[in-house]
């Protein structure tokens, strides 16, 4: 693996971690579950990419596919969080 490689890839694992912690902060405060289920998936889209990219698959198509994926669910995470009932 390139340098690139491992930057682009630790990049994207530390961005997953960083709006994991968002994501459960939210949730320990509102109690809701939005938050919750959009860190989970933040979490498996973030360790899926990186194994399929060790895998051997070319690591810009996948981290830039995950980066978009989890910024979806987490701006779908915040529009159901804050729907009124």
């Amino acid at each position: 693996m390139s340098n690139n490689e491992l930057v682009s890839l630790g990049s994207l694992g530390v961005a997953s971690l960083l709006a994991t912690a968002f994501l459960i902060n939210s949730w320990r405060k509102r109690k809701t579950r939005p938050p919750l289920y959009a860190a989970i998936v933040v979490v498996v889209v973030a360790a899926g990419a990186i194994v399929v990219a060790l895998l051997g698959v070319p690591y810009r198509q996948v981290t830039g596919t995950a980066f978009i994926v989890e910024m979806l669910v987490v701006l779908v995470s915040a529009r159901t969080d804050r729907r009124p009932r």
